[in-house]
């Protein structure tokens, strides 16, 4: 509220009480009460202008504190304004309390001020962060509906593009400050290094340096850029890297690792991997490193000895449902040294194989599915598509499918090949761990690589949750910079789940409480209001994660109707308190 100076067509000046506020995008102003022509307010006050200005001050104060109820007048024939935005989220602030708590606006304030340029690095970032958690979609979605959040982040949208490749040059300057904030607020397992690969296709034609065809994990043809990624014991990322779709995924662990232990200051790292990353050049690395692996073992793809152990019930521990054993096995590995040489080495490991009922059960299920297919295909070959060419037709004798997985032609007569299911059959419920961590046990070994599962977890949040594709950049660097928004979007949503669950373990909330990614992504997009005129707005949402939210963070978000002041205010006490 002010003291608003009205000039009449008499040539006299009336003061008026006077509010202003935001409308569809647009500063309207209401006249609250008439205070008196200036000239006689003169007789009365030595200064009324004065007068009025703290009395207007009085009253803003008073307005903010008073639980009155607002008489609001509603026009029925106000029309919709073009492009206007029907809803603005405000559950966006959780992720801003983490994210400068972080310091992340820090660090781009710091490298802006070498920079000259006319946008803002840090605003844009937060933008495409933000919006990546809550409307994931193109970088231009996100710059043309900026008007969902209570902020402009972005001037333009070529500013937008801009960004990018500053994004793309702090990428790894960026990854090592997160690392730091996480260490300082949270701490960090050193010692364990969660690891794995997934791949993002690109609908295009023509390949480049960094698009590149290979295997797939969708089993498409398209060129794919990989991502290896690293979580700590927590299950937060730890570090990301892209390289091209036609490299072995084998090959992408070392030089994250390195980059890790020189840009972190980290120690010995034990890595933990599924088997698709157990080969001899791997070991080899870790060991010559100083590092440590705990990889999980192929049991039907591996040599005949190692087989007999697995179903040699001798030495294994525990009830039928679950037993284990183990033994420090002197193993030859062949890698490939500097020079491209093939070499060998003996290395003392440790095994550690266990029987489970319950993936017992499940591989043989889901073994059932895939021989179901198989089946259908034998009486129907027309029905085969390269969508099953991967599973059913491993079971089909005659069959050929080449690198394309597309069918070979071949005259030969087609048939179930019921001796590879007998053979598989009997490793159903077998699981095997190979290890360079001699000292420690089978449970402690067996319950660190079950934590392998966050990581998969992880990129199914990425992929599903945050929609990090399709990628709508083509240039390499601005694809790099599109990862690492994702990248931070990732970590912003992993440290608010994890929380969460801690607080329901200390008490703070109830302990029976289970927070997941999903659920709270769906709860912070749903956390929106309208504009009610006159600078007010409704709220329409709240549930027990939000409410919970409010409690870990100590942000009250319980009002249904507030002013774009309060909320401004909230926004800006999210930025001090961090």
């Amino acid at each position: 509220m002010f003291v608003k100076k009205n000039r009449c067509k008499n040539g006299r000046i009336l003061l008026t009480l006077t509010r202003s506020y935001r409308e569809n995008g647009k500063v309207k102003q209401k006249h609250v009460e008439v205070l008196g022509y200036l000239d006689e307010l003169e007789k009365i006050y030595p200064d009324p202008i004065a007068h009025f200005r703290e009395i207007a001050k009085q009253r803003t104060a008073e307005e903010t504190l008073n639980s009155e109820p607002i008489k609001l007048v509603l026009n029925p024939d106000t029309k919709i304004s073009e492009h206007e935005i029907g809803l603005k989220n405000l559950g966006y602030v959780f992720l801003e309390k983490i994210y400068h708590e972080l310091g992340i606006h820090t660090f781009f304030q710091r490298r802006e001020n070498r920079l000259k340029i006319d946008f803002n690095l840090n605003a844009i970032f937060r933008l495409l962060v933000y919006s990546r958690v809550l409307y994931p979609g193109s970088k231009k979605e996100a710059y043309e509906k900026q008007d969902r959040f209570f902020e402009t982040f972005a001037p333009s949208l070529e500013a937008v593009y801009r960004s990018l490749d500053y994004y793309d040059r702090f990428n790894l300057d960026l990854q090592t400050w997160l690392n730091n904030a996480i260490l300082e607020q949270y701490g960090r397992d050193h010692e364990l290094a969660y690891y794995d690969v997934t791949n993002y296709y690109f609908e295009i034609d023509q390949e480049d340096e960094l698009r590149r065809r290979g295997p797939s994990k969708e089993k498409r043809p398209n060129p794919i850029v990989q991502m290896g990624l690293l979580l700590d014991s927590k299950g937060l990322p730890l570090a990301f890297h892209l390289f091209p779709g036609n490299q072995s995924e084998k090959l992408s662990l070392n030089p994250i690792l390195n980059r890790v232990k020189e840009d972190y200051k980290f120690g010995r790292i034990v890595v933990v991997a599924d088997k698709g990353l157990n080969c001899g050049d791997n070991i080899a690395y870790q060991i010559a490193s100083g590092n440590g692996y705990i990889y999980s073992q192929s049991i039907r793809g591996a040599d005949q000895e190692f087989k007999q152990y697995v179903l040699d019930q001798s030495g294994y521990q525990g009830n039928g449902e679950f037993r284990c054993k183990s033994r420090i096995y002197p193993r030859e590995i062949t890698f490939t040294d500097r020079n491209g040489k093939k070499q060998k080495i003996r290395v003392d490991q440790k095994q550690v194989v266990f029987y489970s009922q319950d993936y017992a059960e499940k591989a043989r299920y889901e073994r059932s599915r895939v021989i179901e297919k198989a089946k259908r295909y034998l009486k129907t070959p027309s029905a085969f598509t390269r969508s099953i060419s991967y599973s059913a037709a491993s079971y089909i004798k005659g069959i050929q499918i080449n690198e394309d997985g597309e069918i070979v032609k071949t005259n030969t007569k087609l048939y179930l090949d019921e001796d590879k299911i007998r053979e598989e059959e009997k490793y159903d419920g077998y699981y095997a761990i190979v290890t360079s961590e001699l000292d420690k046990s089978d449970n402690e070994i067996i319950e660190i690589y079950h934590n392998l599962w966050k990581i998969e977890e992880t990129f199914k949040i990425s992929k599903s949750e945050l929609r990090t594709r399709p990628i709508y950049v083509s240039l390499e660097a601005h694809i790099e910079a599109h990862f690492l928004s994702c990248f931070v979007a990732l970590l912003l949503i992993r440290i608010l789940e994890m929380r969460m669950n801690q607080s329901a373990h200390s008490g703070i909330l109830d302990p029976n409480l289970k927070f997941s990614a999903s659920e709270i992504i769906n709860s912070i997009r749903n956390y929106t209001c309208s504009s009610i005129g006159e600078n007010y707005y409704n709220f329409h949402y709240t549930d027990g994660i939000i409410q919970s939210m409010e409690k870990v963070f100590g942000i009250d978000l319980s009002k249904k109707y507030r002013t774009r002041g309060e909320i401004k205010k909230i926004i800006a006490n999210v930025k001090k308190l961090s």
